[in-house]
């Protein structure tokens, strides 16, 4: 059973600090020193990343989804530049506390990601689930490229509607969320339109991600569908040619569109991202304790005269 995205929001803020109410969609304290940040679809929310959240938690590691001003859903607008601003804050508070910070994005959320790192440099491994680095999947109107420079021009008073199949393969779910679109502003699969105004800024962020590509080197592990109806296997090529990351992993899926989370593969998806997430942590936990027991027994070893 899903809640709805109220009942959601109630129910992170019974384990959220008072002080964090406003910074995070939710916000859930683990005991590791890890924290994993969620970044869902552009103004989606946490209902978009299935049982990832659930299972981060289980492994004791803080879970938390920042509430992004103009990204995150019913946040307002803003441009992307003050997404990846806001994402940062989000990450040096975390490791006031936490020794390590990880994310994992979804479709729009893993291009934020990917281009926060590439622009930061903080050496944060990512889980990039259907990063979207072009709107060139088969389901995408022929005339969507051509939107730019509608923005540029300033015709922005309009909204997108979210239209079959909703990045999903699974008969089922699609069903449930074709219900949930005419009902509700938020879904398992984001907003149920999107602005103008947001759309641009995302288009703005695919630019700018796409200029500094190179400039990423963090560990990275991609999960994708042969068949995203949204983002074509050509994008995802580019994006694994452009990076300059010596440990980038990348997996195809071959029964699911875009939204990954929550369609028929989303079990491998859950698996596979926290293999990932528990890899890089107990990595960077060892290379910690090496280096700390090298330097103890150098100074231990040390012939005084």
């Amino acid at each position: 059973m899903h809640l709805d995205y109220t009942e959601q929001k109630l129910a992170s803020h019974q384990t959220m600090p008072d002080e964090m109410i406003d910074l995070f969609e939710e916000f859930t304290p683990g005991t590791t020193g890890l924290a994993v940040i969620l970044l869902p679809g552009l103004q989606g929310s946490i209902l978009e990343l299935g049982s990832i959240p659930k299972a981060i938690k289980s492994l004791g590691h803080t879970c938390c989804v920042p509430r992004i001003k103009g990204y995150s859903s019913q946040s307002g607008f803003d441009t992307f530049d003050i997404w990846l601003s806001e994402l940062d804050g989000v990450v040096n508070l975390l490791l006031e506390n936490h020794s390590q910070v990880s994310i994992v994005g979804l479709s729009m959320g893993a291009t934020l990601a990917i281009t926060y790192e590439a622009d930061y440099q903080k050496n944060i491994p990512i889980v990039a689930l259907s990063p979207v680095f072009a709107f060139d999947g088969w389901s995408v109107p022929w005339y969507y490229p051509l939107l730019y420079f509608v923005f540029k021009f300033g015709f922005t008073n309009w909204h997108y509607k979210e239209s079959q199949p909703f990045g999903l393969r699974n008969p089922e779910v699609r069903r449930r969320v074709a219900k949930q679109i005419l009902e509700q502003e938020t879904t398992e699969v984001g907003s149920a339109s999107l602005s103008a105004k947001h759309l641009y800024q995302s288009l703005r962020l695919i630019e700018f991600a796409k200029k500094i590509a190179n400039d990423f080197h963090a560990d990275i592990k991609i999960i994708c569908s042969i068949d995203d109806d949204v983002v074509s296997p050509i994008s995802i090529d580019w994006l694994c040619d452009s990076i300059g990351s010596s440990t980038c992993q990348i997996i195809w899926l071959g029964g699911s569109y875009h939204i990954i989370t929550l369609d028929n593969e989303r079990e491998i998806v859950v698996n596979e991202s926290l293999a990932f997430i528990q890899e890089s942590f107990l990595k960077r936990r060892a290379i910690v304790e090496y280096s700390k027991e090298a330097k103890e027994l150098i100074i231990r070893d040390r012939v005084i005269e």
